[in-house]
């Protein structure tokens, strides 16, 4: 055999394995991404189910998860929820995802004048429209991987099981869109509008100036 080709074997091996794992794993920093988010979610809410943290996974890929064609709906319904709203999560805002390039804001910002309101509206808008439809394919691909990196954490969520089996039921009916668990809402009144980092970034700076 030549010499050169007793050099290209190895690599060429090399090559397939190194595609091979990629295929069958996560790559070590994207892992220690999915780690980081949901030691934060479970650190702010201690009570989120399985449902919860593939509602905060969902947000950080997809944003609110649909466009919003009606902005006047979207505005109506803002005033009567922050009208009606009782009680707030402690939690002011929080980076979703693992790539945080969307963040929640807390209504009750809006409530105390912190914010204005309009300006959150037309954030939480824009930031809908500005995300591609997911794809459920690629949508269940990645949540598969979380599922997993999950697994691996032993967290000793309440009724995981159930959770697992349903959102993987209603992903194979192409059914994305998720609410809170009812724990969550009932002991941290998610009252919120997701925002991408660009808008979160330009509320930042009001928040700096009150």
């Amino acid at each position: 055999m030549k010499k050169s080709h007793r050099v290209l074997i190895p690599l060429f091996i090399g090559l397939l394995l190194s595609i091979s794992c990629s295929k069958k794993g996560i790559d070590i920093r994207t892992k220690e991404s999915i780690i980081q988010t949901i030691r934060q979610e479970l650190s702010l809410h201690p009570k989120a189910t399985l449902v919860d943290l593939y509602k905060n996974f969902f947000q950080g890929r997809f944003g609110p998860g649909h466009m919003i064609s009606d902005p006047e709906s979207a505005a109506s319904y803002f005033y009567h929820e922050l009208e009606t709203a009782t009680e707030f999560d402690s939690v002011l805002w929080q980076p979703v995802g693992y790539e945080e390039n969307f963040y929640r804001i807390n209504m009750c910002l809006v409530r105390a004048s912190i914010i204005d309101g309009q300006e959150l509206i037309t954030a939480f808008i824009e930031s809908a429209n500005s995300v591609e439809p997911p794809s459920l394919e690629s949508w269940i691909e990645e949540w598969d991987q979380i599922i997993q990196v999950i697994e691996e954490m032993e967290l000793g969520l309440p009724n995981y099981e159930q959770d697992k089996t349903q959102l993987a039921e209603h992903l194979k009916e192409g059914n994305i869109m998720f609410h809170h668990s009812d724990t969550f809402h009932k002991y941290y009144n998610p009252h919120y509008r997701i925002v991408s980092k660009e808008y979160f970034n330009k509320l930042q700076g009001m928040l700096r100036e009150k």
